[in-house]
């Protein structure tokens, strides 16, 4: 997996052999979510974030979408 992104807390991951939908995988504090790219929506039930970091990384993911597709095309197109 790459990371295409880095904060101090928080690792945005694309997987090269990874399946659709594109998404993204954010790592952090030994909690870690999957994103899918075009609806925005949590692909997993357990995260390991507190409902606020969620709500913040969701953000995050929604200010980034465009970056984060095109990250993903680059490495399945």
């Amino acid at each position: 997996m790459t990371t295409v992104l880095s904060t101090r807390h928080l690792k945005f991951k694309i997987n090269e052999n990874d399946h659709n939908p594109p998404h993204v995988h954010i790592e952090g504090g030994g909690a870690s979510v999957r994103i899918n790219l075009n609806t925005l929506e949590v692909m997993d039930s357990e995260t390991g974030f507190s409902k606020s970091t969620l709500k913040k990384i969701i953000a995050a993911v929604t200010d980034l979408q465009d970056y984060l597709l095109d990250e993903w095309r680059e490495r399945h197109d």
